[in-house]
């Protein structure tokens, strides 16, 4: 054989050697034998389509728990739970539900309806696909019960967090810091004006001013409650697009004791806090007069009434 004729032998045996590898390793990564996409290769199609703007990792939902808890599968094969930042579905179970914890619906049967709902909904958008956990800057990377806490983001960059709120499914869970907290609570109010998903379903809401909300309860003041009055309080806050005044709004709680607000008006997106102990009013901050603390520690609600003594808004813990 020829010098040349041994060279393009050569060349013909390392062609078909490269090809043999590229099939090689094309199964190697499961295609023919593994129903879980290649986790490259969603990174490369995720990434021409969506790229979160805060820290994330892309993962794929091997099971979803209920309507705003699931377990997701890191690149590096870790499993880890995730509960849904900011949000919060109807428990599952008639025990589990809470009368007033949504706004004022008292039909726990119906919030356990929707929590099963919204628990389909959740499998049917998310579950075997890849998603993005996308990181708040300012809340902890983990709650209370060691779980995950993230935004859920689909690969188009839809935020399906928000899309729980906007449809329906859920309430905003206000409780602690998220940057999103204003724009989800715009979102749970309309709604509740359109009566959207729970809200048209479990009950009637006549709320003339649906754009005041509770944000949150400072209930555990630094320290001894007892000695730091001031430092257990309420925001409220305006989310709506007018002005609200709230001359004669009542604040009180599960044991009655009422605060009666002065006449002091919320522009859309200011907020005010509503201390226990004693001060001098300001537009930001108003005093109870309390000697002692108001709100309990271990389980409590607080139920905003407008002056025509409609419930405008709850928020309930423990």
């Amino acid at each position: 054989m020829g010098f040349s004729q041994k060279l393009l032998t050569v060349l013909l045996l390392s062609s078909v050697l490269i090809i043999a590898g590229c099939v090689s390793t094309s199964g190697t990564n499961g295609a023919g034998t593994n129903h879980t996409p290649s986790s490259k290769l969603s990174h490369s199609q995720a990434s021409t389509q969506f790229r979160p703007a805060w820290e994330s990792a892309l993962v794929y939902v091997t099971r979803v728990v209920d309507g705003d808890t699931a377990y997701v599968r890191f690149s590096n094969g870790t499993v880890e739970k995730v509960r849904f930042l900011g949000v919060d579905t109807p428990e599952t179970e008639l025990s589990r539900n809470r009368p007033n914890e949504y706004d004022h619906i008292t039909d726990v049967e119906c919030l356990t309806r929707w929590g099963l709902k919204a628990e389909d909904f959740t499998r049917e958008e998310l579950q075997g696909k890849y998603v993005y956990l996308v990181f708040d800057p300012i809340s902890p990377r983990r709650g209370y019960y060691g779980r995950l806490l993230a935004y859920i983001y689909l690969t188009n960059g839809t935020d399906f967090t928000e899309e729980l709120v906007r449809l329906g499914y859920a309430r905003v869970y206000v409780e602690g810091k998220f940057k999103k907290k204003d724009e989800y609570l715009k979102d749970q109010v309309e709604a509740i004006q359109k009566g959207k998903g729970l809200w048209g379903a479990c009950g009637t809401h006549t709320v003339e001013n649906p754009g005041v909300v509770i944000v949150m309860v400072q209930y555990n003041a630094e320290g001894d409650d007892s000695k730091n009055l001031n430092g257990e309080y309420v925001l409220i806050k305006n989310v709506g697009s007018s002005a609200v005044n709230l001359e004669g709004w009542k604040l009180m709680d599960e044991s009655g004791n009422t605060f009666i607000f002065p006449n002091v008006t919320l522009s859309p997106g200011e907020e005010v806090r509503v201390h226990s102990g004693k001060g001098k009013n300001t537009k930001t901050d108003l005093y109870w007069g309390s000697d002692k603390p108001i709100w309990n520690n271990e389980g409590d609600t607080a139920y905003l009434y407008d002056s025509n003594g409609v419930l405008v808004d709850s928020y309930r813990w423990g």
